[in-house]
């Protein structure tokens, strides 16, 4: 029982370390994971489900069943007739309303999608209330807030990181003799993966923003709380204001890319210290 306590031991250690290298490679490479293209004008130009004012599919199959319906030995024989024509009734009912629904959904598709290839700002804001592409970022702890611009072809994006409840501050390992040892996270780790978290967070952002919209820029800009040292308490500032350029990102390899190394090839401002993280910056203009 002994031998087996300690290989339970040694399993559940080696759990809790793959799970905690598991999440750091996460927060590193988050810019991979990105939404599907959307084809806006496929979207505009498929046709309704049905004529408005004729049946849908859905209500014609349930009034063919309906017509004809022919009560069996056994429905006759147990006074079931009218209770299964009223059934037949109710699925007609049914079926209306999944046809109405379905053409209330294709509507909105139409309608926002022309919204869209007219260039209609408000209709990109929409979109991406509608899609939720940072609906997984969402429940790791950081939230997003999106805004127009003056021009057609650029959306802004603020990125609210509160690395406080992202990035881990302890370093889970396995000692020598296999037991788990957790400790403080060296401060210029924590700043790097801090960093690294930002700057693969915004590549990923630039992706669902291309992906969904039909824009050739992205603003994002990168607020998070640093201490300020003039006043000696923690403040909401901007860290991070970059303009993403769709060409420059689809030409990279993202796969192989450093994000926090790749952001320098896009206008940018950051101002990074490997032993206090993030200073202060002004954001970009639109």
């Amino acid at each position: 029982m002994s031998e087996q306590k300690k290989l339970h031991d040694l399993h559940k250690a080696m759990r809790e370390v793959e799970l905690f290298e598991s999440y750091i490679h996460m927060l590193r490479t988050i810019h991979l994971d990105a939404d599907e293209p959307l084809d806006w004008h496929g979207i505009f130009t498929t046709p309704p489900p049905f004529e408005p004012g004729m049946p849908g599919p859905n209500e014609s199959q349930a009034i063919m069943e309906e017509a004809t319906y022919k009560p069996s030995l056994w429905d006759r024989l147990f006074g079931r007739v009218n209770r299964r024509r009223a059934a037949l009734q109710e699925q007609v009912a049914r079926a209306r309303e999944e046809d109405e629904a379905a053409y209330r959904s294709w509507k909105q598709g139409h309608e926002l999608a022309e919204k869209i290839l007219s260039g209609d700002e408000s209709a990109y804001l929409e979109a991406v209330k509608m899609l939720e592409p940072f609906a997984d970022l969402t429940e790791l702890g950081s939230d997003f807030a999106c805004y127009a611009t003056e021009k057609p072809s650029l959306l802004a994006v603020e990125f609210r990181v509160h690395s406080d409840k992202i990035v881990p501050k302890e370093v889970k390992a396995l000692t020598k003799t296999g037991k788990l040892s957790v400790s403080e996270m060296p401060v210029t780790r924590y700043h790097s993966l801090k960093q690294d978290y930002v700057c693969s967070t915004i590549f990923r952002i630039a992706r669902d923003m291309f992906a969904i919209l039909p824009i050739t820029e992205v603003l994002v800009h990168a607020t998070d709380y640093v201490m300020n040292e003039a006043v000696g308490r923690m403040e909401a500032v901007t860290i991070v204001s970059v303009r993403i350029d769709k060409k420059l990102l689809e030409s990279l390899n993202l796969e192989a890319i450093d994000p926090s190394e790749a952001i320098s090839l896009f206008e940018h401002r950051m101002n990074f210290l490997k032993t206090k993280g993030f200073r202060a910056v002004e954001k970009l203009s639109a």
